[in-house]
């Protein structure tokens, strides 16, 4: 269709093999393969002359509007393709969503202000498909994943309670002790009830038994403030508190570092605002870091 359309168009198989960059006996074939299948003729051609049909004419017509909505097409792939703009979801854990991330999305937006934000606050792992995330945004390793994962930064975990609660209890020397001191869990703890700590660059997990359980992070470090409970937190989150004494951290050899990683579904043929925003977080990781 598309060879009739030029030649049609142009009236002349040379000039149209020109543009269509294929041999004249390729695009002869193309109309004789097109005239059999539905049994008319569409251009009726000598050594000499060149005319078309009824058939032809009425077909050409045709053609001249197929033609438009491919040339818009390829514009709008073309676009699609090179603009950096559009909307882009974002899903990110609870204890993202804090003055230091949004100074980062702040920037994003100044840099790239055609780009139309949607962010979810939501601690369990998403299916990007189905939900429609472009980036979900997770702490800690992913088990199992069949998502792209690019790690942005890492933060330093601790193991902390109030100068209260150290005031009635003994500091423990290894974190098998955590099983016979009062804790605090997160209810999207990864481990579930066990909390994992590392020695000797291999990572082990301890039963912390019964705990109280919540799912908000400010909540883990009001009831560490108010001495119910040892917890862990993420840097960001308690290294002030540290520096001011209101919290201790205990086990300081045994924690280890939590990986911030960006899920999305594949490198290939990603779009520019996608990509856009990974850089970003690679570039502006130090804004969430304490």
């Amino acid at each position: 269709m598309q060879s009739f359309y030029h030649v049609a168009n142009l009236g002349s198989f040379s000039r149209a093999s020109r543009i269509l960059r294929q041999s004249r006996s390729t695009l002869t074939n193309h109309i004789y393969e097109l005239e059999s299948i539905y049994s008319i003729r569409l251009i009726n051609r000598t050594t000499r002359s060149f005319s078309l049909s009824e058939e032809g004419e009425q077909l050409l017509d045709k053609c001249r509007e197929l033609n438009y909505l491919l040339q818009s097409s390829n514009e709008l792939l073309s676009n699609f393709s090179n603009n950096d703009a559009g909307g882009l979801c974002i899903k990110i854990p609870t204890v993202l969503d804090n003055k230091n991330f949004h100074t980062l999305l702040r920037k994003f937006k100044e840099k790239y202000p055609g780009v139309i934000l949607k962010i979810l606050v939501d601690n369990n792992v998403c299916d990007l498909v189905n939900e429609k995330v472009d980036v979900a945004l997770h702490l800690g390793e992913l088990q199992d994943s069949s998502y792209i994962c690019r790690t942005i930064t890492s933060f330093d975990t601790y193991v902390v309670a109030s100068k209260s609660f150290w005031d009635k209890y003994d500091y423990p020397v290894h974190p098998n002790q955590l099983r016979d001191l009062p804790c605090v869990n997160y209810r999207h703890c990864k481990t579930g009830s066990k909390w994992s700590f590392i020695e000797n660059g291999h990572v082990f997990l301890v039963d912390i038994g019964a705990s109280h359980i919540c799912d908000s992070d400010e909540m883990l470090m009001s009831f560490a403030l108010d001495g119910s409970g040892i917890t862990t937190l993420l840097d960001f989150t308690c290294s002030d508190l540290i520096a001011e004494g209101r919290l201790t951290p205990c086990l300081t050899n045994w924690t280890h570092k939590v990986k911030l990683q960006a899920l999305f579904l594949k490198r290939e043929n990603t779009p520019p605002r996608v990509r856009n925003f990974l850089d970003t977080l690679v570039d502006l990781a130090p804004l969430l870091k304490p």
